[in-house]
């Protein structure tokens, strides 16, 4: 789009220009003068103007914010799938060494022991992903936490957890701040931080099945003068 942006942006431009018709907008651009220091001065047509001022940056944007979370981060993300069994199995002595030394670079304070250790304890990590066999292999780093030894493989286990920690995107802490957006209203301000964290949960999560008899169950585990038991 960035590379054919007068192409991608006329179609745009026409919807877009449909749309402020109807509601009797004109789209016109901001008035050019000699020295601007809020904005740019951007010369031609409104389609122009428009597409320099606005579609561009926000191409450039995305596309510099896709490289910066996933491009760059390249190496470190496929290094620390290697530790998952289904690709343990498959390594060799120098991708394992390679794979020790991106972690002992990023996260050196999360290694027990020394460097040598951890080439070690991957070694034994991957012998003992070989002993299993092949469609039981965990593919997933909750799967793999399920099935690694804490005691026996620490570095290994520290690991998994990174990993299954690491967040894609932002988009559900997102959605959590702007459900409670929604629900702390003027009328519930005073609303307490349990009771406002069960709506919020209630209101993104509306797949859980919640029966009246969990909730009185709850309820009823709280001293009352009303006996809540059946």
């Amino acid at each position: 789009m960035r590379r054919d942006s007068e192409l991608k942006f006329k179609d745009l431009f026409v919807a877009a220009k449909e749309m402020a018709e109807k509601m009797s907008i004109n789209l016109v651009p901001p008035r050019n003068i000699g020295v601007q220091k809020n904005r740019d001065n951007y010369e031609g047509s409104p389609e122009d103007y428009f597409r320099r001022s606005i579609f561009l940056p926000f191409l450039d944007h995305l596309s510099m914010q896709l490289k910066t979370r996933f491009i760059d981060h390249r190496e470190l993300l496929s290094k620390i799938q290697n530790i998952l069994p289904i690709k343990c199995s498959e390594l060799n002595t120098k991708e394992i060494s390679e794979t020790v030394n991106t972690f002992a670079k990023e996260w050196p304070n999360d290694i027990k022991g020394s460097t040598d250790d951890f080439i070690s304890e991957m070694t034994m990590w991957r012998r003992h992903c070989l002993n299993m066999s092949k469609d039981k292999r965990p593919k997933t780093f909750i799967d793999a936490l399920n099935t690694c030894d804490s005691t026996l493989y620490q570095s290994i286990h520290r690991f998994l957890q990174i990993g299954a920690t690491l967040p894609v995107s932002v988009a559900t802490s997102e959605r959590s701040f702007s459900c409670l957006r929604r629900l702390k209203t003027y009328l519930r301000n005073k609303t307490g931080e349990e009771r406002l964290n069960g709506l919020m949960l209630l209101n993104l999560y509306r797949d859980v099945e919640v029966t009246y008899d969990e909730i009185i169950n709850i309820m009823a585990k709280v001293p009352r003068r009303l006996d809540l038991i059946l």
